[in-house]
């Protein structure tokens, strides 16, 4: 099945990304399973309002207290 047409405005070809250091970094994962996260915070949100309280909720914070599952995606 051949890849997607590479638009004809675009200064790379298909070829350009697929060997690019920078795409082999993205695609790549940097953690195996059952690594440690890397540690990060988030804003926490008012569960009324859904805006920022001003706190943060540190990952670090639940080490050893319970899993969590981090997702990433869109649901557009």
């Amino acid at each position: 099945m051949p890849g997607p047409e590479t638009p004809t405005d675009s200064p790379l070809t298909l070829e350009d990304v697929m060997s690019s250091p920078s795409y082999l970094r993205l695609s790549t994962p940097a953690l195996a399973p059952g690594a440690p996260a890397f540690p990060f915070d988030l804003p926490q949100l008012d569960p009324q309002t859904h805006r920022p309280s001003g706190k943060r909720v540190r990952l670090a914070g639940f080490v050893g207290v319970r899993l969590v599952a981090l997702v990433f995606g869109s649901y557009t």
